[in-house]
């Protein structure tokens, strides 16, 4: 009997120990998959935490440009005359010829006015893509004075060869008539030309805006012209007509950099506003995404803990 009882003992132990062989092995992978799992929350934790904290600062960036937008709209509608009362003055000065026009080999010079900072939705790549339509368009020699600091990035790799000079940090300071005066001296002093092209962003509404080019001929390119403008004024002599209207030209570059920097700074600040606002609904529909995300993986954490409990509970019991 008592050999009977040995034996039996002896294959229950044989039949057990592969179960109790295996037991570490499922214990362990239930750890790695909890470690896994709780590995996982930690991350998305971090990664939401991120995505709040984007999201506060576009919520700022929008409401600083809201603030801003009014001052720079103001500013804009009161210089808004000034750049009309110049196209006033250049009509009354005869149009050039077919053939003058066709004839001439003229240089220009390309004024794309951009942005010095990003985060403003497509401004600076319209006025790129508006620059690089007038280089085709456009027949002579061809230069290019760049306002701006985010326009030598878009125009640099393109049209490098043709860019004589970047002028950065037009915004630091309120945009001013002094700031203009220097800004045409600069332009007149980089190259000689007979034509200069401004491209810039014209404000229609805070979520709206045209990319336009005015032209600005030079004093030497329409001399002729000029003397048929000048027959109704009376003159000392012919020096101080040339000065004189050698001003007036230096007067109206002036004035329309002037207006379309206002023009440029207002529809800066309107895209701004609005690529602002933008980020910060998808960084809260990412939030939304992330937190779900977040709790169903605390949730299977929380599951798998609770099924390890009631294992562990079953086990002692049976034994």
């Amino acid at each position: 009997m008592l050999g009977r009882s040995t034996m039996k003992a002896a294959a229950a132990m044989r039949t057990a120990a592969p179960a109790m062989a295996r037991m570490p092995a499922q214990v362990s992978a239930a750890a790695v998959s909890g470690d896994r799992n709780m590995a996982n929350v930690k991350a998305l934790r971090m990664r939401l935490a991120s995505v709040k904290s984007i999201q506060r600062i576009t919520k700022t960036m929008k409401m600083v440009a809201a603030a801003k937008l009014k001052g720079f709209q103001t500013r804009m509608m009161a210089a808004r005359p000034l750049g009309v009362s110049m196209d006033k003055i250049l009509a009354e000065i005869p149009a050039p010829g077919d053939e003058e026009v066709a004839g001439a080999d003229m240089t220009h010079l390309i004024v794309p006015i951009t942005s010095d900072r990003g985060l403003c939705g497509g401004v600076n790549s319209a006025v790129s893509k508006a620059v690089k339509v007038l280089d085709n368009e456009l027949k002579g020699e061809k230069y290019i004075a760049i306002l701006g600091n985010k326009g030598e990035a878009l125009l640099k790799r393109t049209h490098g060869q043709m860019i004589k000079r970047v002028i950065t940090e037009i915004y630091l300071n309120p945009t001013s008539f002094a700031l203009a005066s220097e800004i045409a001296e600069e332009l007149s002093s980089i190259q000689q030309y007979d034509k200069a092209h401004i491209v810039y962003n014209r404000f229609k509404s805070a979520i709206a805006y045209d990319t336009l080019c005015d032209e600005v001929e030079s004093t030497d390119a329409m001399a002729d012209r000029m003397a048929q403008f000048t027959e109704k004024y009376e003159f000392e002599d012919e020096f101080t007509e040339s000065l004189h209207m050698s001003d007036m030209m230096q007067f109206i570059l002036a004035s329309k950099v002037y207006s379309r920097l206002l023009e440029s700074a207002t529809s800066e600040t309107s895209a701004r506003m609005g690529a602002m606002e933008n980020a910060t609904k998808n960084c809260g529909e990412m939030v939304d995404k992330l937190t779900l995300v977040m709790n169903r993986a605390r949730q299977a954490v929380i599951t798998q803990e609770l099924g390890e409990i009631v294992s562990g509970a079953a086990a002692v019991e049976s034994k």
